[in-house]
């Protein structure tokens, strides 16, 4: 779809499933079970949506899902269905070696898995090669220092060969990285947890990653297990849904599975999605 002069499609790396308790937190499973069913494993589906924008000739990935690395029984474990992120940028004319930047909000799993693939040696390499990958340093730092609580959610095969091969850049809050187009240093998820915000011709757009997941976790005290500083999500939340609302900006749902993009309303005094079928969507 157009938004001003750049051009933004939403390319699918697939989809998987994650335990329901861990993607509502503090939220009873009576509550949430009635918006996002769980399967017998108490697993919730979840989109695996990577945004390609299209602006000042320039292509721009956000996020790479999971990508192909994963053995069977992981693939079993999460109810994978996913790798499917190149054979899509394919349907809308792009080749992996066409890709100029690769934003990563953050460096969990689900996320960055699709930036690195095996080789022959079974070694793994970047697989957007001429593409820069940027990360917030804090983020970087947190992934590559874990602790007991947080190594479950990295994998570094799929982030260090883009430092070995000099692909990475990394930020110090917030940036402009193209005109127009900003990444927001925003915390809450990880330390170093970062948005994606592009502005054109006076349309306005947003991807706010693992804060706003799916269109399930609108209200503020919704969201994961797996968030760092929780009170930095609340407060990112309130402040950049009440700037989304008010300009009527287009939210982009990392991992929404019916709604993966639409715009805010009010219905009830309560914060909705209208959900909006992006044009050539994957």
């Amino acid at each position: 779809m157009r938004l001003g002069s750049a051009e933004l499609n939403l390319i699918s790396d697939g989809t998987f499933r994650m335990d329901g308790g861990t993607m509502y937190g503090v939220v009873p499973k009576a509550i949430w079970g009635k918006l996002h069913p769980a399967d017998r494993k108490n697993r919730v589906d979840l989109g695996l949506n990577c945004l390609l924008i299209r602006t000042g000739g320039k292509n721009v990935l956000v996020d790479t899902g999971l990508g192909t690395k994963y053995d069977r029984k992981a693939q079993s474990i999460f109810h994978m269905q996913a790798g499917q992120l190149v054979s899509n940028l394919a349907r809308v004319g792009l080749q992996p070696e066409e890709i100029d930047l690769v934003v990563l909000t953050h460096l969990h799993f689900d996320h960055v898995g699709g930036c690195t693939q095996y080789n022959h040696q079974r070694q793994p390499e970047p697989v957007f090669s001429r593409a820069t990958h940027l990360v917030q340093r804090q983020d970087w730092v947190e992934a590559t220092q874990t602790n007991e609580r947080t190594r479950g959610a990295y994998r570094p095969e799929d982030f260090l060969p883009l430092e070995e091969s000099k692909q990475l850049v990394l930020l110090d809050g917030d940036a402009e990285l193209l005109p127009g187009l900003w990444v927001h240093r925003i915390g809450g998820h990880t330390a170093g947890h970062q948005m994606v915000y592009i502005e054109s011709d006076g349309e306005k757009a947003a991807c706010l990653g693992d804060v706003l997941p799916t269109a399930h976790q609108l209200p503020v005290n919704y969201m994961t297990a797996y968030d760092l500083y929780p009170l930095e999500t609340l407060d990112a939340k309130r402040y950049w849904l009440a700037q989304a609302e008010a300009e009527n900006w287009l939210i982009i749902l990392g991992h929404g599975i019916d709604q993966k993009a639409g715009r805010l309303t009010r219905r009830d005094g309560r914060l909705s999605l209208t959900p909006l079928d992006m044009d050539q969507e994957n």
